[in-house]
């Protein structure tokens, strides 16, 4: 008899714990706000959709938007369960600068986890001669982004870094986004335009310029992320090298850099919080293995303290459990509380 009842408490514990991911998500539906459809944003917010909906039970969707500036004070409001951001973006709407200037700073944003690092250049033709960011001085530049703010900061930032005054260094010139940029790059009309690495239409220039691309390597006396961070938060110096994948860095070199992030509310229930981060951080080998974009990135890093808004309490939770919260990690959380 007791070993019966032994047997039974056994399975009946084995079942408890086959369901406690399902009983622990409060939440009957989750959204994931993403840019649009074809960008990796969206492709990873449909990823994390399937990864909820089958380990956690609950009815999770991708919801793209026209840009993170749309879906952010949705997210603020509770209205959307989720979504990526950059720290750039990230950083100028909880602050409440332009675009969200009228909102009063979207101060119940709050850090699920880090998702990947985004390296960050001004791109020129091989065969401009151009080696460096300083280079450019004299020269015409794609800086200013008629619909992305924070880039156009993260843009002005890179130059005066390397030494040069956007306004009077350059002749600053405004685009509506990278592939114009590329466009006017590789038809000679500018000498360099701000680009992503790695993506699509680098390697595409890359392949098609007789010179290809060169990504410029980011130098000059205030070549520091203590410097880039404190233009634009969020914004470091990110060493890159070259590779298959890499088109345009012919020498390891310094670059810009920022990161992603999922983001919450700070209305989302804690235990939500400590149950979406801690499903991602469990299968992430597997979310490595469908989606190139993370594999750079080691799941110990989904708390690195590079965020613009202070981690969800059910976050900082799981990360002290897993030992990945640290006196950084307070320190970071506890100034953007204070509003520095």
């Amino acid at each position: 008899m007791t070993a019966f009842f032994g047997r039974l408490a056994a399975g009946v514990t084995a079942a408890l714990l086959a369901i406690a991911p399902a009983a622990e998500a409060k939440l009957g539906r989750i959204t994931i706000g993403t840019n649009p459809q074809g960008t990796t944003y969206y492709v990873l917010g449909g990823g994390l959709a399937k990864l909820f909906s089958d380990k956690l039970g609950v009815t999770a969707t991708a919801q793209p938007y026209a840009g993170s500036s749309v879906y952010l004070p949705l997210i603020h409001s509770g209205e959307v369960t989720m979504g990526l951001s950059s720290s750039l973006d990230t950083s100028l709407a909880f602050r409440g600068k332009p675009p969200y200037d009228g909102t009063g700073g979207l101060t119940k944003l709050r850090s699920l986890g880090r998702a990947w690092a985004l390296p960050y250049a001004f791109v020129a033709r091989g065969d401009s001669g151009l080696k460096r960011v300083s280079d450019l001085r004299g020269h015409k530049v794609a800086v200013e982004f008629r619909a992305n703010a924070a880039l156009a900061a993260a843009n002005r930032a890179i130059l005066a870094a390397a030494g040069l005054d956007p306004d009077r260094d350059v002749e600053a010139v405004t685009i509506t986004g990278i592939p114009e940029g590329y466009k006017l790059v590789t038809e000679g009309v500018i000498a360099a335009a701000p680009t992503a690495l790695g993506i699509p239409l680098a390697l595409q220039a890359h392949s098609t310029l007789p010179g290809g691309i060169i990504m410029l390597a980011l130098d000059g006396p205030n070549a520091t992320t203590e410097f880039l961070n404190a233009q634009v938060p969020g914004l470091y110096i990110l060493p890159t090298k070259p590779g298959d994948n890499n088109p345009g860095v012919d020498e390891p070199k310094n670059v810009a850099g920022f990161d992603v992030f999922y983001l919450v509310s700070a209305d989302m229930d804690e235990d939500d919080a400590y149950t979406l981060i801690r499903t991602l951080y469990e299968n992430y080998e597997q979310m490595q293995a469908d989606y190139a974009v993370l594999r750079s990135s080691p799941r110990d890093l989904l708390a690195r303290p590079t965020n613009t808004a202070p981690f969800h309490p059910g976050a900082v939770r799981f990360f002290r459990e897993v030992g990945l919260w640290s006196a950084e990690n307070e320190a970071r959380d506890a100034a953007l509380m204070r509003g520095e």
